[in-house]
């Protein structure tokens, strides 16, 4: 296996060595003016097109100065230099760059006037395949070859700057494109794969990409890093309704089967989604999106993600129904302006078996426990939502409103049995367990804001209105049998047969409001140094309800009778209010199509009103307490944008928190039917302050102009220390049982630190991609265990190297090498500390040859050094598409070929260390015939493509912002 995963890691790297023996390449440089005033002309669009075939080699837009710089250039090979800007004439030449004479070319100057025209100027009947209209970079579709059937992700591969990783994330010149809209709209949610992945290219007049804000934080919140970059697809006039999806069925060996439906139709102001799933191979399906997201019409690199899923806990029956209705009021592609109506409506339930055993090992003083659990549980639920959400959005105006049903029914039973052994005694006692259940559960979640100039601080009316709110309504019955038995003390032996009914209700609610416009108020037209000022205020409100009647069977009677001694009633009320002032100036320079600096220091000075009243019919349990919090929290960001070029955005934070006890900590009710484990809790508990300290940096760079490589990296931190730390001080009797008493304790402290590194290059038609990410944390929680003094230091590390190199289109494959481990050592005398270690192997490849064929392979290696456990999962799946527009699919699918998967969990807490092993899938083999019905316009996707236009496309407008 180490073999096969060395050999993949190296593959990329020969294939990249060969890339470097390849003849070296020239450049073209030159300044672009205006032949009427001799000034550079800035954001002149300049193409470089392959003549034989018209096919895109790079692009630039001139900078302040006019100029343009193209490096990497292919020598001996006649180009097409092509320039265009709105307003003037197109300029055209071709040029043939010489290895060994002429390896350079410069233009020296280019002048432009509207009726220039060189004498040895060359006519391009290509369209303009890139440029920019003001602030926002245009692609035309119609400059890129494509097949018939290609949907927008196969032509966004094409564009130089735009990178598709491996993953599914598209970044354009390094930065991540966070919305992904068609027509100025969410496109059935914010999966950019149901657009980008469905959509054919030749039903695309143009694709924008500019930045807006982050309307989902408040003014105070945001800073210049916080803007968003966004990609719009255009739909041509005549392509603005249409219909797509996908539906499939398949059957297996071993009495397995699966059925998924996805269908999408929309039109200029209605879009409509619907989706189902049946299946019994542990496909899961969260919601709508995530289900319309895996039943796209791409075919190109198969994620292999929406599989039977061998690692999952047991054996489900699962299904999943759900439908959307998105309705516009007006018609619209201005993303700036909305009236929407949404409905949601899903239905999903699931019945899980499971068979588990369990090894545990627990460090006392003196002493260490081994416990060996068997257990089998089946689990039954299912849940009904619905939501409706409405939008309207205007020029400086936000207002949204939403609200949110579900209804949920649960059943359940599970047995058990746990043998206890103690160090150099053998076992100590036997207990068996077995309960049922039945859950009933209804809440309704609502909320809404209102925003109203929120960006501008210059407004008196600049505010902003959130509020929220939920209602839960929980029941439930649960009868429990369980009997200890110690073989050392037969006078420790319990046997009960306990009846729990729970009823609850909870209300939530929550009323955020920011005045914007706070200086201007106080202090008239008076700038104060450019510092802003913001007043806040968060009141939250909630009340919950809990009746807890506890009964116990009595044998004579053959009736369950009520146990007064954990019958118990309780009723919280709880009141928090916290205002704040925030203070913040930025300092910022632009120079303009250079780059653009801005440092944002940031500060809230704030408290929290903290009133909380508990009754219950248990007198010591009725409490009424109030507190006061000064919680300040600080932000110093920094941003740095090169254009065309690189950015760089930079945060330390610092926020002050407190957390309280709360009643079951100060005075708990002890349920003797809890086998291993009590809590006594402790009625002298005070709050514990948090102070949190925070690192973010993030630096993206594109891969368009002169730079093959798309690179982009990102590092975070935290700190955080704990006062009067609510831990325990533990005491384990003889028979292994944990007795726990709560304290408050200074010592407490936790960081981490993770990091990711991206790299993408560009080789000729290849693509080679590295992704690492890293993850450390250290904690550090001092305790007490059977009166010995300790501090639990805990660390986890994960490292993850993935590896992605894609061959044209006909192979793709990626490897990574992951390692996970954990260790938990304990500093008190005579305590155990635990080492834990996971290597993680995976593999997938993808063949697409010949034609309309996928071979696709995915393969998982685990290897646990604490048990010297190996478990491995290969699965391969061979798909064909049928008829001349792809539509139809078979697919086969071979799981688990080599029946080494084994599902096994290794967990670790502060002194002790389990290991689980489930039961799961088992080898099966499945055939799936997959139909998607598709039709854009009225014609069939793949048809007679739309008019291209003009030679300069379908771009119109001249410069400026608007770009609908």
């Amino acid at each position: 296996m180490r073999s096969i995963t060395l050999l993949l890691l190296l593959l990329p790297v020969f294939l990249f060595a060969q890339q470097k023996t390849e003849t070296p390449a020239g450049s073209v440089t030159g300044i672009v003016k205006d032949s009427a005033n001799d000034y550079g002309l800035e954001a002149v669009t300049v193409l470089l097109y392959k003549k034989s075939d018209s096919s895109l080699l790079n692009y630039q837009l001139t900078n302040t100065a006019g100029e343009f710089n193209f490096q990497q250039v292919p020598l001996n090979v006649p180009i097409i230099v092509s320039l265009t800007f709105s307003g003037f004439k197109s300029y055209s030449k071709i040029i043939t760059l010489d290895s060994l004479l002429h390896p350079s070319y410069n233009f020296n100057t280019i002048k432009l006037n509207t009726n220039f025209k060189a004498l040895d100027e060359v006519v391009v009947t290509a369209v303009v395949p890139i440029r920019m209209n003001g602030d926002t970079l245009e692609i035309n579709p119609a400059a890129f070859k494509l097949d018939s059937n290609a949907v927008v992700e196969d032509m966004l591969r094409k564009v130089p700057g735009i990178t598709l990783w491996g993953d599914g994330t598209v970044t354009v010149n390094g930065k991540k494109v966070t919305n992904v809209y068609v027509d100025g709209k969410p496109f059935f949610g914010n999966d950019p794969a149901i657009a980008t992945q469905n959509l054919p290219k030749n039903a695309i007049e143009k694709i924008q990409v500019y930045t807006e804000e982050d309307r989902t934080k408040s003014a105070a919140e945001r800073t210049a890093a916080d803007s968003l970059l966004t990609m719009n697809i255009k739909l041509k006039a005549d392509k603005k309704k249409g219909y797509f999806g996908k539906g499939s069925a398949g059957m297996g060996t071993d009495q397995r089967f699966e059925a998924d439906l996805g269908l999408q139709a929309f039109n200029k102001k209605t879009r409509l989604g619907i989706g189902g799933a049946i299946n019994n191979i542990n496909k899961n399906v969260d919601d709508l999106q995530s289900l319309l997201g895996e039943t796209t019409f791409r075919s190109f690199n198969p994620r292999n993600r929406y599989v039977a899923n061998f690692a999952g806990r047991g054996v489900n029956k699962f299904y999943f129904l759900g439908a959307n209705l998105q309705h516009s009021f007006i018609e619209t592609t201005n993303n700036q302006r909305s009236n929407e109506l949404n409905f949601d409506l899903t239905g999903r339930g699931a019945i899980n078996y499971v068979n588990s055993q369990s090894d545990a090992i627990t460090s006392a003083a003196g002493n260490s426990f081994y416990k060996s659990s068997l257990r089998n549980s089946t689990q039954e639920n299912d849940t009904k939502t619905f939501a409706v959400n409405y939008n309207k959005r205007d020029i400086g105006k936000d207002f949204n409103i939403r609200a949110t049903v579900i209804d949920n029914v649960g059943f359940g039973n599970s047995s058990g049995t746990t043998v206890t052994e103690r160090e150099g005694k053998g076992i100590v006692s036997e207990s068996n367990e077995s309960s049922e259940s039945e859950t009933k559960s209804r809440s309704l979640n609502f909320g809404g804001n209102f925003l109203n100039k929120d960006s501008d601080e210059r407004n008196l009316k600049s505010f902003s209105l959130r509020f929220n709110g939920s209602y839960n309504q929980n029941e439930s019955i649960r009868t429990s049998l369980s009997d200890l038995e110690s073989f050392e003390n037969p006078m420790l032996n319990t046997s009960f047969n306990r009846r729990y009914n729970t009823n609850s209700s909870n209300w939530n609610s929550s009323v955020s409001a920011t005045y914007n416009a706070l200086k201007r108020l106080l202090f008239g037209s008076n700038n104060l140094w450019n510092i802003n000022m913001r007043l806040t205020n968060n009141l939250n409100f909630s009340q919950s309800d809990l009746t807890y009647n506890v009964s116990d069977y009595d044998s004579t009677s053959k009736i369950y009778v009520g146990n007064a001694k954990i019958t118990n009633i309780h009723q919280n009320n709880r009141i928090s209010d916290e205002p704040s002032l925030n203070l913040s100036k930025s300092f910022s320079k632009r120079l303009s199509n250079r780059y653009f600096r801005s440092i944002t220091v940031s500060t809230n000075i704030g408290g929290q009103f903290l009133r909380e009243k508990d009754q219950s019919n248990f007198s010591k349990r009725n409490l009424t307490r109030e507190f006061f919090f000064f919680t300040p929290n600080t932000n110093i960001s920094y941003f740095y944008q090169k254009t065309n070029g690189y950015n760089i955005n930079a945060a330390l934070t610092h926020n002050t928190n407190y957390s309280i006890p709360v009643l079951d900590q100060l005075f708990p009710i002890i349920d003797s039917a809890n086998l291993y484990s009590f809590n006594y809790g402790n009625a002298y508990l005070s709050p514990s302050k948090l102070n949190t300290f925070g690192l973010n940096l993030n630096y993206g760079r594109g891969g368009n102009r002169n730079k093959k490589a798309d690179i982009n990296f990102g590092v975070n931190g935290n700190y955080v220390t704990v006062r009067n730390d609510i831990a325990d001080s533990s005491f384990y009797d003889t028979l292994g049982r944990k007795n726990v008493y709560l304290i408050n304790i200074n010592g407490r402290s936790n960081w981490n630190v993770g990091g990711n590194f991206n790299v993408s290059l560009r080789l000729k038609k290849n693509v080679l991609q590295f992704s690492y990410n890293g993850f450390l944390n250290n904690s550090k929680s001092p305790n007490y265990i059977d009166n010995v003094f300790s501090t639990s230091r805990i660390q986890n590390i994960n490292n993850s190297l993935r590896i992605y190199f894609a061959v044209g289109e006909i192979v793709n494959f990626s490897v990574s090498q992951g390692i996970n481990m954990s260790n938990s050592i304990q500093t008190g005398a005579n305590l155990r500390s635990f080492k834990n270690k996971n290597y993680f192997t995976s593999a997938n490849i993808n063949l697409q040859y010949p034609k309309d064929f996928t071979l696709s392979n995915t393969l998982n290696y685990v290897r646990n050094t604490t048990t010297n456990q190996t478990s491995a999962l290969w699965n391969a799946f061979l798909s064909y598409r049928f008829l001349k527009s792809k539509q139809l699919e078979a697919k086969f699918s071979a799981m688990d070929i080599l029946r080494q998967n084994k599902n096994i969990s290794i967990g670790s807490s502060n002194n002790t260390i389990t290991t689980t092993v489930t039961n799961g899938l088992q080898q099966f083999y499945m055939l799936t015939i997959a139909y998607y019905p598709r039709s854009f316009g009225g014609r069939q996707a793949g048809g007679r493509r739309g008019t291209t236009g003009t030679p300069g496309g379908n771009f119109g407008g001249q410069g400026g912002r608007p770009r609908f």
